[in-house]
């Protein structure tokens, strides 16, 4: 939406105040513009009217986590409270509870139920996995709930034992699906989105397993595991979730484009003179403290620029005219940053990674698809520490890399961590050439981190035949460690 739907909504919210929708959809086109927290209260107010309105429910559980005012404990009772509704609202209809399922091979089946199986953010993290799974002693599924098909669908679907169009099914419908394939353990990749974790209210699965796309919680108690690591939950985290966590080596694993071969682009300081700052990450991340930290770096960083790019929201009008008005507030000239619409392909937008010497990212929610493309094109990520799954995502990163000094646990810490950086050309040469190996050897591993994933579910399975009580465990280096 521009900002021509935005003053229009705002007119309609005026004449009704009572107008539950418009409060939503305001919420929305201002988000899309980067005004979180502008948005989130439309949210709320939405909410306050219409207590049971979906449009303004999953947007604020989504937008939450970008939300400085929203801390772990508040995101978790929010879900939690959505969870506790939505379990009330299925009530008699969950499915009767099923006994194990006994494969004459000696196979566990697992279910892969996700909304996005063609190219889009969850089908890199997910395709490594379908592909690197071991099919002797797993039966995968694969449920399609998104319309689109494209090569990335092909792929994961020539990956699969057996593959399950649910698409345009509603969430009973896709449950009573699941249930009638006898499945061991359901896995929904794409929790992100309240609407997508419906169907496991049901509980469609004996096992049921939150992985890989996701923000928080699910909410839901009939979601029995969530896969994390410690460096984004550490120890206390739990409290926090309704799931048991289980926590691997590597939480998930990111796959670069499929077919593209990016050669090492020198790093452009060496052709420019001048350090390039950058970030591509979802504007709704990008709040006003986030913009006034990035001011004190490139005021402190002579001739420094900053190159930012959010998928196609700055093609919005008063997207520009917000970050533009933000930048200028400080003192900062249109000639010192640069806002980029979107590309046609991924390849088109890895490629201006080229033109980035220095990623910075966005708090309280970190990046994550956006800091593995950013790490893997060689340009170095600066990140703020915080107290949310989200918050901790560039932790993770970067202590895997040795690079802890790029971790803040402070706006100052972080000025400080992106400008020393930025005075040491040859440091960032070095990691512009030594980066991508680093990256793909500890962070881009899919064959340890399935086989530490297949160890998880093996023991999810054996709690559940034998009647052992679901609780949180860990499998460290294929090792498990209960």
């Amino acid at each position: 939406m521009g900002a021509d739907q935005v003053g229009t909504l705002r007119r309609a919210v005026a004449l009704e105040p009572q107008y539950f929708e418009a409060w939503a959809f305001l919420g929305e086109a201002l988000a899309q513009q980067g005004k979180t927290s502008e948005a989130m209260d439309c949210f709320e107010r939405s909410l306050k009217i219409r207590p049971d309105n979906a449009a303004a429910i999953g947007k604020r559980l989504f937008f939450a986590t970008f939300d400085s005012r929203y801390d772990a404990e508040r995101v978790y009772r929010l879900n939690r409270d959505w969870g506790v509704a939505m379990e009330e609202r299925v009530g008699a209809n969950r499915l009767p509870c099923q006994k194990p399922y006994h494969d004459p091979e000696g196979r566990l089946r697992i279910g892969y139920l996700s909304d996005e199986f063609y190219e889009r953010v969850t089908a890199r993290f997910i395709e490594p996995v379908l592909r690197a799974h071991d099919h002797e002693r797993f039966e995968i599924f694969a449920y399609s709930r998104g319309g689109v098909r494209d090569d990335t669908t092909g792929r994961m679907e020539g990956a699969v034992d057996h593959w399950r169009n649910v698409a345009g099914m509603d969430d009973v419908a896709i449950a009573q699906r699941i249930h009638a394939n006898n499945l061991d353990i359901l896995v929904i990749c794409t929790s992100y989105a309240a609407e997508s974790r419906v169907p496991l209210a049901y509980r469609p699965a004996p096992v049921q397993v939150c992985y890989s796309n996701l923000v928080s919680t699910t909410g839901l108690t009939a979601t029995d595991y969530l896969i994390t690591e410690t460096l984004t939950d550490p120890p206390g985290s739990d409290a926090c979730y309704t799931e048991h966590l289980v926590r691997l080596s590597n939480r998930n694993i990111y796959a670069p484009p499929f077919g593209v071969n990016f050669p090492a682009s020198p790093a452009p300081i060496e052709k420019n003179g001048f350090v390039t700052f950058g970030s591509f990450n979802n504007i709704g991340k990008i709040g006003t403290d986030v913009v006034a930290l990035w001011f004190r770096i490139l005021l402190a960083t002579p001739d420094s620029r900053l190159v930012m790019k959010s998928v196609n929201r700055f093609e919005d009008p008063g997207a520009v005219t917000y970050f533009r008005g933000l930048f200028a507030q400080s003192g900062i000239g249109k000639d010192r940053v640069d806002l980029l619409g979107g590309d046609p392909d991924l390849p088109t937008h890895l490629s201006r990674y080229e033109d980035i010497d220095i990623a910075l990212d966005p708090f309280p929610c970190n990046g994550g698809t956006t800091s593995c493309e950013a790490l893997w094109m060689g340009a170095p990520v600066v990140t703020m520490a915080g107290d949310t799954f989200m918050g901790r995502q560039g932790v993770n990163y970067l202590t895997k890399l040795g690079l802890s000094e790029l971790i803040a646990k402070s706006p100052d810490a972080y000025l400080t961590a992106a400008t020393e950086l930025a005075a040491h050309p040859q440091r960032i040469r070095k990691l512009r050439e030594t980066l991508r190996a680093r990256v793909e050897a500890r962070l881009f591993d899919p064959a340890t981190h399935v086989a530490e994933l297949e160890t998880a579910y093996l023991e999810m399975h054996r709690r559940y035949v034998h009647n052992v009580p679901t609780s949180s465990f860990s499998v460290q280096g294929g090792k498990l460690e209960c």
